[in-house]
């Protein structure tokens, strides 16, 4: 299976249209947000984008997601949670969180429960191997902290059958 992975986009709306049409490109069969959309509108346009593609979509809230309601009475029947998401995808069980809660981020973590995490809330890509876990964070769409005109937005593809991830920049 392979897996878009995409968080931060913060209202960003061009370039995430730019990521859902380089994840249609690349065949994904499911893209993952990790959080921080935003606002509702975002999550409306990120909805009507992914449907417009055919692509299925998954995702969890952010720190900068405030308006919990708002972006509930949005999902349309996609899968979008607060807090941590719990998803089996090809016999691999997988969290979905957005990293900003330490102790909540900690415990996942050092649980031992998952083979996948996928994370946001750094804006900053990166890939690491906790003993048997392996973490995914794609970075931003929006912009980097700390701000820096070196940056570019970026997303990951995670095959889930090999377990290698690739960086794509937007």
């Amino acid at each position: 299976m392979l897996i878009g992975v995409i968080s931060d986009t913060h209202d960003r709306l061009p370039v995430i249209t730019t990521a859902f049409t380089a994840f249609k490109d690349h065949s994904v069969d499911l893209v993952v947000h990790c959080g921080d959309w935003k606002s509702p509108e975002t999550m409306q346009h990120v909805l009507d984008v992914a449907e417009s593609l055919s692509l299925s979509l998954i995702g969890v809230l952010g720190n900068n997601d405030t308006d919990t309601l708002g972006f509930l009475q949005k999902k349309r029947g996609y899968r979008i949670e607060e807090g941590v998401l719990e998803v089996t995808l090809s016999g691999k069980k997988c969290a979905v969180y957005h990293g900003h809660h330490a102790p909540t981020l900690r415990k996942v973590k050092e649980s031992g429960d998952y083979d996948i995490i996928l994370l946001g809330h750094t804006h900053k890509p990166k890939v690491e191997k906790i003993d048997n876990t392996l973490l995914v964070n794609p970075g931003s769409t929006a912009f980097a902290i700390p701000r820096n005109k070196e940056w570019s937005p970026t997303v990951m593809l995670l095959d889930t059958s090999s377990m290698n991830v690739e960086t794509l920049i937007l």
